[in-house]
């Protein structure tokens, strides 16, 4: 395998085939495997977290599915960086947080932060052997894992969700927080081997370019974030179908519908002709082969917004924007499920559509455009409705 092809898509929904269709069908029977273990394992801490929540009137943004993937969040972020975290000093994340704050300033000074924030944060992870170094599960290890979290600069949308459990774990005590902690770490354990069965030909470059990161990656601010293993990208996936399923009527009911497509998908590139405006860029049809056209064109059909996010920080323009609007985003698994969260925190009601490929300048040194499932699209906005048949041909089905 060529360097190229291995920096070109680490994942592709298409794996081998035409388009994506398949990658729907599979990440259905996925969520149904994954929701069997969740219940099994998770359901009565997600239950006295209710239950807490409900005593000490605090109000959860979260329904019961989403808070049982966020306990399994949990465990694999366990499972994927606890070593990093046990092994990162109080001084190393005080100085990673200072940087991930400055990143936003303007000009040389946010450059330089944000290039030296990924720098440290990836150096503190060569060492293969700080992933397996042990962080006890407890209270203490939740918030130095969380800590190490938002030092990173990539990961503070989950870490802002994880320190939520936090006071709950305090009034339950370390030995329930323990049992827990460790129920979610197995319950991710085996949600990610059934998703190396059912996604794994989709994610098949994930292992051959980590190995080439500390190549190419090694003085950029991008380490951190495209340094994600196969199982994340499985977790991510899952995480972005469950918003879906949970934020489904509430972004039908509103009026305005918004897709929101990245910059990586433009067929022009740097000489595409989109129009800067407040929310982002607004295609103007400057090369006909253009997916972000197409779609332009279907959004006018059907009566929805296109808009062009250069990065996914982008979200917070949407804040305080008109009210009643859904938006549907279209991102890279590394990226959406952060962006869901995002656009909920904001009270934003949001559907996802992962891309078909990776193709910017994170991933290749020659970016390619990616695209989207126009039917997955369609699914989204709620013009088409889902086709039923699939959960009743794939409900009983067992992983081998």
């Amino acid at each position: 395998m060529s360097s190229a092809s291995v920096l070109t898509k680490p994942f592709t929904l298409f794996a081998g085939s035409g388009n994506s269709d398949n990658y729907y069908r599979d990440i259905e029977i996925f969520a149904i495997h994954s929701e069997t273990i969740m219940e099994e394992n998770l359901a009565s801490i997600v239950e006295a977290f209710e239950q807490y929540c409900n005593e000490n009137a605090i109000v959860l943004n979260s329904a019961y599915k989403e808070l049982l993937f966020e306990a399994v969040l949990i465990g694999s972020f366990w499972n994927h960086h606890g070593g990093y975290a046990y092994e990162a000093s109080d001084a190393l994340i005080s100085v990673m947080k200072q940087l991930a704050r400055l990143r936003k300033a303007e000009g040389n000074t946010g450059k330089i932060a944000d290039t030296a924030r990924g720098i440290l944060g990836l150096n503190s992870m060569q060492r293969e052997e700080h992933k397996g170094s042990f962080l006890k599960p407890g209270i203490e290890g939740l918030q130095k894992l969380t800590g190490w979290m938002e030092a990173t600069g990539e990961f503070q949308r989950e870490a802002r969700v994880f320190n939520k459990w936090l006071p709950f774990f305090a009034e339950t005590g370390e030995g329930f927080t323990f049992i827990a902690i460790c129920s979610m770490r197995n319950s991710a354990m085996q949600i990610a081997e059934i998703g190396k069965k059912l996604l794994g030909k989709y994610t098949a470059e994930v292992s051959s370019f980590q190995s080439e990161i500390r190549k190419t990656h090694h003085l950029r601010e991008d380490g951190i974030s495209v340094n994600r293993s196969e199982a994340e990208y499985h977790i991510a996936m899952l995480g972005a179908y469950f918003i879906n399923q949970e934020e489904k009527e509430k972004f039908l009911t509103t009026s305005r519908k918004v897709l929101l497509v990245p910059a990586c998908m433009k067929m022009a590139g740097k000489h595409c002709k989109a129009e800067n405006k407040v929310f982002g860029e607004r295609c103007t049809g400057c090369r006909s082969n253009c997916q972000i056209n197409h779609l332009s064109a279907i959004g006018k059909m059907y009566q929805f917004e296109v808009w062009i996010l250069k990065h996914s920080s982008d979200l917070s323009v949407w804040q305080d924007t008109l009210q009643n609007t859904g938006i549907v985003g279209a991102a890279c698994p590394a990226t959406l499920l952060a962006g869901g969260y995002e656009l909920k925190r904001l009270g934003i009601p949001a559907q996802c559509v992962v891309l078909d490929h990776c193709g910017c300048k994170h991933w290749t040194e020659n970016p390619a455009p990616s695209s989207i499932n126009v039917s997955e699209l369609m699914v989204r906005m709620g013009i088409v409705e889902v086709n039923n048949n699939i959960f009743q041909q794939t409900k009983d089905l067992q992983v081998v």
